[in-house]
């Protein structure tokens, strides 16, 4: 997982999780991938052993640290090699796993009091060395489960296991409900929702009025080109009404799929709106989401995308921020209409540029809907921690 300067997709979730539990006496300890240097590193919570080598923020250009941390493709040489494969975030296998095997049994020896094992996939490497570990040192798992993935051999041998599997919403258990119909009952997979710290929010700062200039925060997963190209272009055609300028709308892009956007900025000529782009660190993130009017999340049509929703959209229900999105059918669209946010269609670029420009109208006139404090506490980290310390009980009695 990748923990800071950036949390993303999964790591998000388990530090959140991680960083709760001294609260109720539990120490976690930590293994993760590659760690990362720097001025802006903060001091995590907890011991972290880290498996790869460290890598400076000041050795590498903003686009090759944010591939890095989000597990994209680099080019080539841009890290050294690690083990038989180049270093890359995401890449579980070969001299990594060799090596993660080591550490986790090096921290068991030197921990013998831990008494629960938590890993998370996809990738499955996570899982298969709990399944491992725990038959080796006798201990309990809880298997968290944070996305739909092809089938492995391994998957049914971890539902089958005993051990406790967790999802982050219903609708992905009932997604490994209908995969495996005869093989899975509803008692097999537990819920672990996603959920949003306060207290790491009132770290960041607070949101300050920009007078004329309405801030975008864009959020962009699972976007291919056909989608993205829709998107820009009812982008431009926004940008392009009498009733918006240079001068008046700022845009962020964030998100794994902001990767790709830097050609289609330049194509519609929209890269003077951009105030930052390949953000590397969660704190310069969640400060930047925190000062948007609309935090606006563009979810293309990847397969999987109707069972997915990016961490960071917890982490803004508590910003009192308005919400809105561009993106097809699903959990995600569910989510932010069921907390009063706006949605349109990903499939058309007229309607994409309507619904911008009626958000601008909204926003203008003072009648922009944001989160309510009340519709947020449903997504307070407390609930999410309640439920996990209740799957841990139900496999530690003592607890």
């Amino acid at each position: 997982m990748n923990f800071p300067p950036m949390m993303t997709e999964g790591s998000s979730r388990a530090f959140k999780l991680a960083s709760s539990l001294p609260e109720v006496g539990w120490e976690p300890v930590v293994i993760a991938f590659h760690s990362v240097s720097g001025p802006e590193i903060e001091q995590l919570p907890f011991d972290v052993h880290y498996v790869g080598q460290e890598v400076s923020l000041s050795d590498h250009d903003a686009e090759q640290m944010f591939r890095f941390v989000h597990g994209l493709p680099q080019r080539k040489r841009a890290f050294p090699k690690f083990g038989k494969t180049r270093l890359k975030t995401g890449t579980w296998k070969n001299g990594w796993e060799k090596k993660a095997r080591a550490v986790a049994g090096q921290v068991l020896l030197d921990n013998p009091d831990v008494e629960m094992i938590y890993a998370q996939a996809p990738p499955f490497s996570p899982h298969r060395l709990a399944l491992e570990l725990s038959g080796k040192h006798s201990l309990p798992v809880v298997f968290d489960c944070i996305g739909s993935f092809a089938a492995d051999k391994l998957e049914m041998t971890v539902m089958h296991s005993g051990h406790c599997v967790v999802m982050p919403s219903r609708d992905l258990k009932e997604l490994f409900l209908r995969k495996y119909r005869e093989e899975l009952s509803h008692g097999d997979i537990s819920i672990v929702k996603n959920c949003f710290d306060p207290k790491a929010l009132q770290t960041v700062g607070v949101k300050q009025d920009a007078g004329a200039l309405m801030r975008w925060v864009f959020h962009i997963e699972m976007a291919e080109d056909g989608d993205l190209k829709r998107f820009f272009s009812g982008l431009s055609t926004f940008t392009q009404s009498s009733h918006a300028g240079r001068e008046k709308l700022s845009f962020v892009f964030t998100g794994a799929g902001s990767v790709a956007v830097g050609r289609y900025l330049k194509k519609y000529g929209l890269e003077d709106f951009v105030e930052a782009h390949h953000v590397c660190s969660q704190r310069e993130e969640l400060e930047l989401c925190m000062r948007a009017d609309v935090y606006c999340l563009v979810l293309g049509r990847a397969e999987g995308h109707e069972v997915f929703v990016p961490e960071r959209l917890y982490d803004v229900l508590g910003m009192s921020t308005s919400l809105a999105g561009v993106l097809p059918e699903g959990l995600s669209r569910q989510l932010i209409l069921g907390v009063g946010g706006r949605a349109a269609s990903i499939g058309s670029s007229d309607d994409i540029a309507d619904f911008l420009q009626d958000t601008l109208y909204l926003w203008r006139s003072k009648q922009l809907p944001v989160v309510s404090d009340v519709v947020a506490r449903d997504y307070h980290i407390q609930s999410a921690v309640q439920e996990f310390l209740r799957e841990m009980a139900a496999r530690l009695p003592l607890f």
